[in-house]
């Protein structure tokens, strides 16, 4: 029960209360991620077309650790509004286990230190701050 309480205080505007239907609104369209708390999917809302990325938590319900990390992921993603963030739309339970929808990101830092092997040269650390504080 104590639960409960807690995750209708930290998420009442995001989560909804038809979530069997919610997922129904995006189209899966391919796995992108995944990590020990969840797994991450790119998929498009089918009224307005839109590309988002939804992160499935994995029994989010039962298992005191994932909740506790997923509620905190919530309260942080509630507050930090910023150009250089990905925002969180929507947060919905479906099968006990909480989906959090995000803008989707097509290029990520992680992308740009995939392509460099060998690291980040002084340059290339450069070019990404000037291009993190333009904003």
């Amino acid at each position: 029960m104590r639960y409960a309480a807690r995750i209708r205080s930290v998420v009442p505007q995001y989560v909804t209360l038809h979530a069997l239907c919610e997922m129904d609104k995006y189209e899966k369209l391919a796995k992108i991620g995944e990590g020990s708390y969840g797994v991450v999917f790119k998929c498009r809302h089918r009224d307005t077309g839109q590309i988002v990325a939804i992160k499935k938590f994995v029994e989010s319900e039962d298992d005191p650790v994932i909740k506790k990390i997923a509620l905190r992921e919530i309260r942080m993603l509630k507050q930090l509004k910023h150009v250089n963030l990905v925002n969180l739309l929507e947060v919905f339970r479906r099968k006990r286990r909480l989906h959090l929808v995000f803008e989707f990101c097509e290029q990520t830092v992680l992308n740009e230190l995939d392509k460099l092997p060998e690291g980040f040269l002084r340059h290339n650390s450069r070019v990404l701050c000037g291009k993190l504080y333009k904003q």
